[in-house]
């Protein structure tokens, strides 16, 4: 039941991420919502259902972008990590902690992909052109990431679904 939730969430988020424009400004970065689901299973579910979201969810950023197959998985990898390594820190049901953690776990992806296009030749990007889209990123992940936090534990809370940690 717990891989079924999260699939649904990880199409709606998606869904959402091709429906929003990048944002015009601060170096044109998307709405993180695939990244909010993989951090929503990094934080609150066993190991096994953040690695296989944040695979697929790598498979589908990439088939939605033109980015090569790969590169948004490794990113969601790595910001993934950063959650589970912080989890204990951090809690889930708390705004501004889900905030900040999705600030810099957003951040964290970004810099990764700028840095695996960048080494593939793929974009060619400042060091100044990537932290203001680093930046720009964590404001869009401290906005995006908590409203999907608490729409994803409303539904689970109305479905009676336990929670499942490692």
């Amino acid at each position: 039941m717990t891989l079924l939730s999260l699939l649904f969430w990880l199409l709606v988020g998606g869904t959402f991420q091709v429906l929003m424009p990048a944002w015009r400004y601060m170096g044109q970065p998307a709405f993180p919502f695939v990244l909010a689901v993989v951090l929503y299973a990094a934080m609150s579910k066993k190991s096994r259902y953040f690695v296989i979201m944040a695979l697929l969810g790598g498979i589908l950023e990439d088939s939605l972008s033109l980015a090569p197959l790969g590169f948004s998985g490794c990113a969601l990898l790595a910001a993934g990590g950063v959650a589970t390594l912080l989890r204990a820190d951090f809690f889930t049901f708390r705004a501004t902690a889900v905030s900040v953690l999705g600030a810099f776990c957003t951040a964290v992806a970004t810099g990764v992909m700028a840095i695996l296009l960048h080494v593939k030749g793929l974009i060619v990007l400042t060091p100044a052109e990537t932290g203001w889209r680093m930046l720009g990123s964590a404001l869009l992940g401290a906005i995006v990431v908590p409203v999907m936090f608490r729409l994803m534990q409303a539904l689970e809370r109305r479905l009676g679904m336990r929670e499942e940690m490692v």
